[in-house]
């Protein structure tokens, strides 16, 4: 199972069917025809907005429709036009991982490391990144250690231990890629 912090923005009560990949809290995440329903929305008006504040919005509204390739487009420009911070790195990294391309969505979340090293999101999710997409059980295993040390109040920590100890046990299995 893959797990991946999203961010926290949700400008409408529909969930992203996408958030299923995190640990259940007891509320049902739409279906896909749920999700798929809400595509004909109108996206917000934004004419009013400052151009950064505009890219950002309208970036959240594709990814909340799980429009990963419009919510990258309007992300870089939000990046452009000033807004370059670990959420929007790490939601810009998310749409990329979506769209099956890790290495760029690794990227981003280094990215976002760089900027503020306990941005817990963009750490969190380079562990199953580095494990089930890049299948590179040594990174994370190194990912998730550090995760463990940095947030050990985190309520990921949990999920962080489950993927340290699947990687280490596919290191000692003798599957980790050369």
């Amino acid at each position: 199972m893959t797990w991946l912090v999203m961010r926290n923005f949700q400008p409408q009560p529909l969930k992203p069917a996408i958030e299923s990949f995190l640990p259940s809290t007891g509320a049902q995440a739409p279906t896909s025809a749920q999700v798929a329903s809400d595509t004909t929305a109108q996206p917000p008006d934004v004419s009013q907005l400052l151009p950064v504040d505009a890219e950002r919005t309208l970036a959240n509204w594709n990814y909340d429709r799980q429009d990963w390739s419009h919510a990258i487009v309007h992300y870089q420009k939000a990046i452009a036009h000033g807004s370059d911070n670990p959420d929007v790195r790490t939601d810009l990294g998310n749409c990329f991982r979506f769209l099956d391309q890790p290495e760029k969505a690794l990227e981003q979340y280094e990215l976002a490391q760089k900027q503020n090293p306990m941005h817990e999101n963009s750490l969190f999710n380079q562990i199953s990144l580095f494990s089930q997409y890049l299948h590179d059980n040594a990174r994370a295993a190194v990912a998730a250690r550090d995760f463990i040390a940095r947030f050990p109040l985190s309520p990921q920590v949990a999920t962080a231990r489950q993927l340290l100890s699947k990687a280490e046990g596919a290191r000692q299995a003798g599957t980790q890629p050369k």
